[in-house]
């Protein structure tokens, strides 16, 4: 002690820091191998009908959605998520393992704009998969230090805005805000040092008693993995979610029309497809449709001279830059199915008018449904 006390103050210091390094290090374990990311899986189509990217993503925490809407300004503008992934209308899953630093109640927070819902060591912990605006969600989960724990998440995407975060809060870091989980703690693969979460271990037989010698031994016993508590989700919604309701038919006797011969018609001759239905205000389409659609796929299969213009129409309700985008999109995904059909997308084009091209009077509200249609021109 005499020593230490004689040392010069920059010394002095440098072994205080010495000594107190392992209480600071004592409830928090560094992983041997720093992680990189989640494997992300991206399709076309909300519930992940086809996948068309592949990679590596660093965490969580996307906003896909560009520039301003307000009424003086133009629409807002939408960016890909990656190489052949629709702006709108997509779903994206991310699987690897999550490394636990300490030991703790961690509080995960989710926020997303559309679904999302997210499993930690094979438990749904958040969910809220449904259409709605950016929405935050809470849990908290007990957590070991120094284990990985399987983790998935998942995710789709309708129109408009777009929102996807992940974010954790430690529970070394009370004080901190949740931040995206970074990166060295999430792996895509498991590391050559992981040590997985141990499975419990079944019941080892009870030993019968023998009539003669020695007693058999007792098996060990298995200490039982005291079970996690649920986690308690916490729901801080802002503008209230708007549950779908589907559009009515457009008029009483088109339920009973079929598609028309296409091959009598001239070049320019414009059909409007019967009995096909949306989800009010989106490009969702109903379970409906599908049999026009896949009438019309096999036309186009027994026709394969024949080529047309999937054109989207609106009636005048709303503004009219919003009736244009979601014309388009409603052509879009009209064309969308019928590739996944089989039917060459370059026999197919996909193109709105909004409200511009209407064929009844949008004043009466009992013709106005009429306007809201796909038609099929034949180019």
């Amino acid at each position: 002690m005499l020593r230490i006390a004689m040392l010069p103050p920059l010394r002095l210091l440098l072994w205080t820091a010495l000594l107190l390094l392992p209480a600071a290090l004592l409830g928090q374990r560094l992983p041997k191998t720093a992680g990189a990311g989640l494997r992300a899986q991206y399709y076309d189509g909300r519930n992940f009908e086809k996948l068309v990217l592949t990679r590596l993503d660093p965490t969580i925490d996307f906003n896909w959605t560009l520039g301003p809407s307000s009424p003086n300004k133009a629409p807002q503008q939408f960016v890909e998520p990656g190489p052949g992934v629709p702006a709108e209308y997509f779903s994206v899953r991310w699987m690897g393992h999550l490394y636990a630093p300490v030991t703790g109640r961690y509080t995960f927070r989710m926020v997303s704009d559309d679904g999302m819902r997210v499993w930690v060591g094979g438990k749904k912990v958040l969910s809220s998969w449904h259409d709605q605006a950016a929405t935050e969600v809470t849990a908290e989960v007990d957590l070991i230090g120094g284990r990985y724990y399987p983790l998935r998440v998942e995710y789709y995407q309708m129109q408009r805005d777009t929102r996807a975060l992940l974010a954790w809060q430690r529970p070394d870091e009370p004080s901190a805000e949740p931040a995206p989980i970074p990166p060295a703690f999430l792996y895509a693969a498991l590391p050559p040092t992981a040590k997985p979460i141990p499975v419990p271990a079944a019941a080892p037989p009870v030993a019968a008693k023998s009539s003669g010698g020695p007693a058999p031994a007792k098996p060990a016993l298995v200490p039982a993995r005291p079970p996690a508590p649920k986690p308690t989700a916490v729901l801080r919604r802002r503008p209230a979610a708007v549950v779908p309701t589907p559009v009515p038919r457009p008029a009483a006797d088109s339920a009973t029309k079929s598609l028309p011969d296409l091959s009598a018609l001239s070049r320019g001759a414009a059909v409007t497809l019967p009995n096909l239905y949306f989800t009010q205000s989106t490009a969702a389409l109903l379970p409906a449709s599908r049999p026009m659609l896949n009438q019309l796929a096999r036309t186009l299969q027994a026709q394969p001279a024949l080529r047309l213009e999937i054109a989207g129409h609106t009636d005048n309700v709303g503004e009219p830059a919003l009736n244009l985008r979601l014309s388009e999109q409603r052509a879009r995904v009209v064309r969308r199915y019928l590739v996944q059909q089989g039917i060459d997308s370059v026999r197919l084009t996909a193109k709105g008018y909004g409200d511009t091209r209407p064929v009844a009077d949008n004043r009466d509200p009992q013709q106005r449904p009429r306007n809201r249609r796909v038609e099929v021109v034949v180019q």
